[in-house]
């Protein structure tokens, strides 16, 4: 039996897959997603993260192997992405030593070697949306289907990949392309700052001006409006505070300079959903960016299908509704298991596997 482990490692959160196979059939073991903010905890909280992550998956047999993709290299903790994809891939090779294998995604579709890794770091640097791609590219054909529009919603980020005949179409490779290109929006579920999505909010039967300060995070909003549990609100507050009803209206009630006794319930839900329209709004308008080039490229949207994913599939479902695409699914309806929020680790996972047939093959 030979395990593979997919890790997803980025700045607020690590996803985590491990699989099994005999030769024969591929299985998932188990899978996380924890909170592990790099830029607190730090290099040395990375490195106690891994280890806790691997004594969890219970890897006592010397045939396993470990693919890795990551974000974290943005964190402010790191003076450059070259400096935090090194840190980050010699973390990685520590922890993990007695593994057959260590493998890094790059933007090339390709899984390269630690050394290689560093030596052309650009390439590594938040590549995770590559094993989502793969993953797709897998998996579309066996369901018929053939053009598609992935948006995974994470806590922080917004990933949307289009794949057109069954191949990937993307026009940015980094991050800073992938802003330009309307393939990457900077909103989440859970992390972003409310203030960095609005500049006016619904008071009174008014628009009143807001207070720019971190009073209140986005995962307020969706628990305020009911999308999430508090449970699933795994970062840190604003305030420190706890992550219920109560404490989630007092913060966003501050961002007009407020609190519980100045404002009712009703209204701050009412702000809330405010806030929650103008989200779907910015992934609405990347959409509508991404589905105008595609018609400019004479490409027919009329059969397209939107593949959901992440903690904020709700939001994703929403904004592929408002800019017209009729047929939305799941993630987990084409996989076959509950990993919507471990995508890139699922597919980083099953990317060393098929590398290691390939080098199968080919040493026969």
């Amino acid at each position: 039996m030979v395990y593979i482990v997919g890790l997803d490692i980025g700045g607020a959160n690590i996803k985590a897959v491990k699989v099994s196979t005999d030769g024969r059939n591929v299985q998932l073991v188990s899978n996380v997603r924890e909170y592990m903010p790099i830029w607190i905890r730090g290099v040395e909280g990375l490195r106690e993260k891994l280890s806790v992550i691997k004594d969890r998956f219970r890897i006592e047999s010397s045939r396993y192997f470990v693919g890795v993709c990551m974000t974290a290299e943005l964190s402010d903790i790191f003076y450059t992405k070259d400096e935090g994809v090194k840190k980050i891939v010699d973390v990685v090779e520590e922890v993990f030593r007695d593994a057959v294998g260590r493998f890094y995604v790059n933007y090339y579709f390709q899984l390269v070697k630690a050394e290689e890794a560093k030596a052309n770091s650009i390439t590594i640097a938040a590549a995770n949306w590559v094993a989502s791609a793969w993953l797709l590219e897998k998996i579309l054909p066996s369901h018929g289907l053939k053009d598609a529009v992935f948006i995974d919603i994470g806590s922080t980020t917004t990933t949307i990949i289009p794949i057109v005949k069954g191949r990937t179409i993307i026009r940015g490779r980094t991050d800073p392309e992938k802003l330009i290109f309307g393939e990457l929006v900077y909103i989440g579920t859970l992390r972003t700052d409310v203030t960095s999505i609005i500049d006016r909010v619904p008071y009174k039967g008014f628009y009143v001006g807001i207070c720019r300060e971190k009073f209140s995070l986005i995962g307020d909003v969706h628990l305020i409006l009911g999308y999430i549990k508090p449970d699933d609100y795994t970062t840190e507050t604003a305030d420190g505070r706890g992550k219920n009803i109560e404490n989630a209206i007092a913060r966003l009630a501050r961002i007009i300079c407020a609190d519980k006794d100045i404002v009712n319930i009703a209204e701050v839900r009412e702000i809330a959903r405010y806030i929650y329209e103008v989200t779907i709004f910015k992934v609405f308008q990347a959409l509508i960016q991404i589905r105008s080039w595609l018609a400019s490229q004479g490409i027919d949207l009329n059969n397209f299908v939107t593949i959901t994913a992440g903690i904020g599939k709700h939001i994703a479902f929403e904004a592929a509704r408002r800019a017209g695409f009729t047929k939305i699914i799941d993630i987990e309806e084409l996989i076959g298991y509950p990993l919507a929020g471990v995508i890139p680790a699922y597919g980083v996972a099953l990317m060393v596997l098929d590398k290691l047939g390939a080098t199968n093959a080919n040493s026969t």
